[in-house]
């Protein structure tokens, strides 16, 4: 006779959210967590300095850039013809941005992915009002571009200890 599975109880348990992962992982002491895309967006939209990543002449880049999220963009100050204009813009190109806490092993990181395009007068609008990427390097960087967030991904990672 095949073994039947136990009743189940009268209330339904509800589905596990990231943030309840989050939780369970650090109450076990360990964990890999795939952010969702909410989560994501709302790390990015809480930091200012990322690193952004496309391919120039001589091979891929990382340049780290102040930026400000709006309408799932990131979007950031460069100089007018300079490598970014020359290499970026126009092309597929990523963003990371990440959290590390070293003495507890654990952290976050983020990246996006999209296509580089200069910003549009609707982000000007958005940004007329609220915060503008302020640069902290020196220079004319006048040439206002914008990375659609058209793929993010996420991971959380807590260690177990050694």
């Amino acid at each position: 006779m095949p073994e039947s599975e136990p009743p189940a109880s009268g209330t339904p348990t509800p589905p596990q959210t990231n943030s309840d992962t989050f939780w369970t992982a650090a109450e076990l002491g360990s964990g890999l967590i795939e952010l969702d895309r909410a989560e994501c967006l709302e790390l990015l939209a809480a930091k200012s300095v990322g690193r952004i990543a496309y391919v120039g002449n001589t091979g891929p880049r990382i340049l780290p850039v102040n930026y400000i999220l709006s309408d799932d963009c990131v979007i950031f100050r460069t100089v007018p013809d300079g490598e970014i204009f020359r290499h970026a813009l126009n092309s597929t190109c990523a963003f990371e941005i990440d959290e590390t806490e070293e003495f507890f092993e654990s952290g976050w990181s983020v990246v996006a992915v999209g296509r580089m395009e200069l910003a549009t007068e609707d982000d000007f609008a958005h940004m007329r009002f609220g915060r503008l990427p302020e640069p902290w390097a020196a220079g004319d960087r006048s040439m206002f571009v914008r990375l659609p967030c058209e793929h993010v991904s996420g991971r959380r990672v807590m260690s177990g200890g050694r």
